[in-house]
Order: C-alpha cells, then sequence, then structure tokens
C-alpha cells in the first residue's frame, strides 16, 4: 500500500512544479508497489511516467546559444535492460545504479548520495555505450551524449571553458550525460607526450566532477583505460570493466539475435566460433546472415554462419 508520506510528498511536487521530484517520488512508489508484489500497479506507474516526456527541459536545452547546443547530442533511447547481454556481475552493478537512483531519497535521510558518476571501460563494442542508453531509458531520463570532439581544441582555455558550460547544463538539465572516448579529456598527467595543456583540460574535468551536485548521472566511457590518469579512479563513484563475452553470453547472444531463425542451426556447436569477438561484432554477422536468408529466402544454416565469420574477420585484417 502507498504510503501516505509519498502521497503528501508527490502532491507537494506538483503544486512547486518540481518535476523532477515529481518523478523521483512516483518511481519509488513503483518500486514499493512491486517489491511488495504489486506488478500491475508498478507497470501502470512506469507507463503512466513514460507517456510523458522532459520536453520543457529540452526545448530549454535547444533554446541555448549554438556555442552550447553544439557541444551535445540529444540522442534516442533505443534499449531497454533486457536487451544488454553482459556478465552476472556487471547486471548487479546496472541493477543497483537503477535503485539507488529510483530510492535515492531513502539514501539522503542517512547522509548517503547514489552512485551517479559512472566511468565504465574495456573493449570496444562490450556495452559501454549501450548501458548509457539504457539507464536514460530505466530512469526515464534524457540521453545526451557529450561531444568530446568538439569539447577538446588546440586552443588554450577554450576545452576547460566548453566543460564549464556543459556541468552547468548537468546541473540545470536532469539528464544521463555520456563522455564518450573519455581518454581524450583523463589521459594521464606527466605522459612523455602530455603538453601543459592537456594538464589544465583533466585538472578542470576533476574541479568540475568533485563539484557537482546535480540530479544527472554522468558516464565517462573509454576504451583505453590504460592512458586514464589515475586519479580519475577515485572522483568516481563506481567503475565497471567490460569484457568481451564468454560462451554462455555468446549463446545468449545468438539466441536473442537470430530469433526464430536459431531453430535451424546448432548454436552450442557454433559459439565457439564466436569466442574473442565482441558482442558487437557478433550481432553484426548475425544480421549479416539473417539478411541473406530473408533475401535468398532460405534458413540459415551453420555454413552461412561460418562464411559470415570468415568474411568479417577477413574484412577486419584488412582494416588493421
Amino acid at each position: 500500500m502507498i504510503a501516505t508520506e509519498q502521497v503528501v510528498s508527490l502532491i507537494r511536487s506538483h503544486m512547486d512544479n518540481d518535476d523532477v521530484q515529481f518523478r523521483k517520488i512516483a518511481m519509488q512508489i513503483a518500486a514499493s508497489e512491486a517489491k511488495a508484489g504489486h506488478r500491475v500497479a508498478a507497470s501502470r506507474i512506469n507507463e503512466a511516467l513514460l507517456s510523458r516526456s522532459f520536453d520543457g527541459k529540452l526545448l530549454k536545452l535547444k533554446s541555448l546559444n549554438s556555442d552550447i547546443s553544439d557541444l551535445v547530442i540529444v540522442a534516442d533511447k533505443h534499449y531497454q535492460l533486457k536487451d544488454l547481454v553482459v556478465s552476472s556481475e556487471i547486471s548487479s552493478k546496472i541493477d543497483r545504479i537503477i535503485k539507488e537512483y529510483m530510492e535515492q531519497d531513502k539514501l539522503h535521510k542517512y547522509n548517503l548520495d547514489n552512485r551517479r558518476k559512472l566511468l565504465l571501460y574495456g573493449t570496444s563494442g562490450t556495452g559501454k555505450t549501450m548501458t548509457a542508453c539504457i539507464l536514460a531509458q530505466e530512469l526515464n531520463l534524457p540521453y545526451i551524449i557529450v561531444r568530446t570532439e568538439k569539447v577538446v581544441t588546440k586552443f588554450m582555455g577554450e576545452t576547460s571553458l566548453k566543460l564549464g558550460k556543459i556541468f552547468d547544463m548537468i546541473a540545470d538539465i536532469p539528464a544521463v550525460y555520456l563522455f564518450d572516448e573519455f581518454d581524450a579529456i583523463g589521459v594521464q598527467r606527466g605522459l612523455d607526450n602530455e603538453v601543459g595543456e592537456q594538464r589544465r583540460i583533466l585538472n578542470s574535468f576533476l574541479q568540475l566532477l568533485e563539484r557537482d551536485q546535480s540530479e544527472s548521472i554522468i558516464i565517462a566511457a573509454t576504451n583505453n583505460v590504460e592512458a586514464l590518469d589515475k586519479a580519475l579512479f577515485r572522483r568516481f563513484d563506481d567503475s565497471i570493466e567490460y569484457t568481451l563475452p564468454k560462451t554462455d553470453e555468446i549463446i545468449k547472444l545468438l539466441k536473442e539475435t537470430l530469433c526464430d531463425n536459431s531453430q535451424s542451426i546448432d548454436i552450442y556447436a557454433l559459439a565457439d566460433n564466436f569466442v574473442g569477438m565482441s558482442h558487437a561484432e557478433i550481432k553484426l554477422i548475425c544480421s549479416d546472415v539473417m539478411k541473406e536468408s530473408i533475401l535468398d529466402g532460405c534458413p540459415i544454416t551453420n555454413n552461412m554462419i561460418h562464411n559470415a565469420i570468415v568474411q568479417r574477420r577477413s574484412a577486419y585484417q584488412m582494416i588493421g
């Protein structure tokens, strides 16, 4: 049963036109209902929340002058939590981030903060960017990608100025913010090829991140964790390492990606052929064979998959 305190808080946030607080309380109510076994009620609350958007906040973002709006992309949210195929350890960490966000008021009563500054690192194509998208979807927040290539410039002081503007946006517009290819900002201080400006950029980011007290989720993602300055790790609330999929994850990926077509092949026998590939590469190969099956009007066979693997690996070798 919904607590009277939650109802009162919900009404107060509505009367104050505090949409962020309203959503937080509604999500907490949905979580409480789900925990009590009232899944239909929880589902209806979540559906109602999803039916409303952050149009006002996004219009505010679009109304910003071009030198700020050019630094970010408001991205679509294509994925849900069920779409992410990762290890149980990564799944547990993501579940914990979602739970802490939805019940952050409970943590605040004990002077504790929810995890919202995250460092995702690991091999390319293993689910880092997808995770950012999923968190935005699950938390019903806008998904905003910071255009690192636009932020980092060669002109002294300009990058730090742009970072300051982005963190002002982070404080003003609650959302999931993804800093992809983060090593462009977080490179180690003291590397042989480093210049003074790079040190200033990193120091600016560290200061801005440490001072941030917003409602946003800040995610830094990189394929090159070795290049990151070690001081960064203690500034983030959590760090998650993404690795190439193991056999059980490969089998799950093949089943989900090939859908009904998987009945005509031996997925368990094929799984070892995909070892050493990323999640993205496996999905690309599955997409190749599905298109071939549709265009040629024939079922997917083990041989088709083997050929697709060989073709993809040959293409990667040519690029490499």
